[in-house]
């Protein structure tokens, strides 16, 4: 009897082990959700090469030079490496099907044509298919161009998050950006930091969201935030959760 207790002890604790590292082990998170979970912020050659077979898409910064005609791949306030959108993509492996969330950080009525333009360039010389490139801009507006020549787009909604401010600045912001959706009968995503994620879902329930991470998650509480973690992936509203990934290159 006392040896069958303490087969039935160990194996319960190697269960509880097993059980643990599960729960938390990235590459198992990964494994289940390939295609929702992509790297952040993925500005550099060196970083693309590290993460381009290991995850579903990246995610870079965008600038558009007028005076180039080209997208500079940058994060202002960090300076310029002169990495240019086309080179970035060249360098893709070929036959990949990675896709590209880009973050366009000055989309404008004075650029949005020649950025189009260049962007269809891109993709046509590389053979590259749209549908793999989101285009994000707080200037929803702008956005409907790219989705009519075949890109998907979304709606960076506010930064660091609606949930930083107080409830007059919500209310105004909310009322905005429904009102802004209404007036263009805009079908594309949302974007925003992951703490908007009950705000999204209960003001904006017909829209697919995608979200990102700033932080190193579950650092404060670990164990709340991996739970939080699996809600938001198993959310079928939720299509996309950027991630920070450990790498000895230099975020940029």
């Amino acid at each position: 009897m006392k040896r069958k207790f303490i087969v039935l002890f160990f194996g319960l604790i190697c269960l509880a082990s097993l059980s643990y590292f599960i729960f938390f082990s990235n590459s198992f998170l990964l494994w289940l959700f390939e295609d929702k979970i992509w790297v952040h912020r993925v500005n550099s050659i060196e970083k693309l090469n590290e993460v381009q077979t290991k995850f579903n898409g990246v995610e870079l910064d965008i600038v558009f030079l007028d005076s180039l005609n080209e997208f500079d791949i940058n994060h202002p306030p960090e300076p310029s490496i002169q990495l240019f959108l086309d080179d970035y993509l060249s360098s893709v492996n070929k036959n990949s099907s990675l896709h590209f969330w880009l973050d366009f950080k000055n989309l404008e009525i004075e650029n949005q044509k020649n950025a189009l333009n260049k962007l269809n360039s891109i993709c046509d010389s590389l053979s590259l298919n749209r549908i793999q490139i989101i285009v994000e801009s707080g200037n929803v507006a702008l956005l409907t161009e790219f989705s009519k020549a075949g890109y998907e787009i979304s709606y960076y909604l506010h930064w660091p998050g609606l949930y930083s401010l107080d409830k007059n600045q919500f209310q105004n912001q909310l009322t905005q950006i429904k009102s802004n959706l209404e007036s263009l009968n805009y079908q594309g995503y949302l974007s925003s930091d992951y703490r908007d994620y009950y705000i999204l879902k209960e003001n904006f329930p017909k829209h697919k969201i995608l979200l990102w991470l700033e932080h190193p998650f579950g650092k404060e509480n670990k164990f709340k935030d991996r739970i939080q973690l699996y809600k938001l992936l198993l959310d079928n509203q939720v299509k996309i959760l950027l991630m920070k990934y450990k790498s000895n290159i230099k975020e940029r």
